[in-house]
């Protein structure tokens, strides 16, 4: 079995992302310049550290155009790679600090862009930044005018002019024990039976990974993610009640 067999092994629906990763990283090594992948999702990058051993001939470094971005772009190179090609779209307009996530990647998609295009959304004061692959930048920008019933306007900006700084929701709360189905109920702020629902349907994210254990254990800084119900990370674990409760404190990205 080659290398790229093995890269791409038991991928599942993950393979035709993969094969781009592992393609990009053999034309670097081919050609001897620096190759960059489309924006990879926080599974597709976890499985390509998972499988760094196949493509270790070609080293690479992550950027998603800020600090602790989520979805990253890869750089294939032997040498220091210092520019990746993303820009920053800066999304504004009046009522543009009600609108969410999925108001944002709805208009986005549907201007025809792909999603391995486009890097994270964020919330950043009261406007949103779009992270894309610059070659889409002033597509996005012109194209995008409106989003969930807002008109908005659009500017292009080189990623280091933008500081984003990330919302979170803090919710406290305590547990009996830290099983998945106990954490997520806090999360969510609904019943346990509600979480144990979501845990079963195949919903539950833990650390990009599939989870259906509602008794599976939850760690201090793990990421929580609940298909169209949000994500967080367990920020602290801070001690017990006098009966035997756990303090639990997560971060809600908002």
């Amino acid at each position: 079995m080659n290398n790229r067999e093995k890269f791409l092994a038991q991928a599942g629906e993950d393979r035709e992302a993969l094969a781009r990763v592992f393609d990009k990283a053999a034309a670097a090594e081919k050609k001897g310049i620096a190759m960059f992948t489309s924006f990879l999702s926080e599974r597709e990058f976890m499985l390509v550290c998972e499988r760094k051993k196949n493509i270790d001939s070609v080293p690479f470094t992550a950027f998603g155009g800020y600090e602790d971005a989520g979805r990253v772009m890869l750089c294939f190179s032997v040498d220091d790679c210092e520019y990746f090609p993303i820009k920053a779209v800066r999304v504004m307009g009046k009522g543009v600090e009600n609108l969410n996530h999925p108001d944002l990647l709805g208009s986005i998609i549907s201007t025809g862009l792909e999603r391995k295009s486009i890097g994270d959304i964020v919330k950043n004061g009261s406007e949103w930044v779009v992270f894309c692959e610059e070659g889409v930048a002033d597509y996005l920008a012109d194209s995008l005018t409106e989003v969930g019933g807002c008109y908005v306007k659009c500017a292009v900006s080189e990623v280091f002019d933008i500081e984003v700084s990330l919302q979170f929701e803090e919710i406290t709360g305590t547990v009996n024990s830290l099983r998945a189905d106990s954490v997520v109920s806090v999360m969510l702020k609904t019943s346990r039976s509600k979480a144990q629902e979501y845990i079963e349907a195949q919903r539950f994210f833990l650390n990009q990974q599939l989870c259906t254990k509602c008794d599976k254990e939850i760690r201090e800084n793990d990421i929580l993610t609940v298909r169209h119900h949000g994500k967080a990370r367990l920020s602290e674990i801070s001690g017990m009640s006098k009966k035997g409760r756990i303090f639990i404190t997560i971060k809600k990205y908002m």
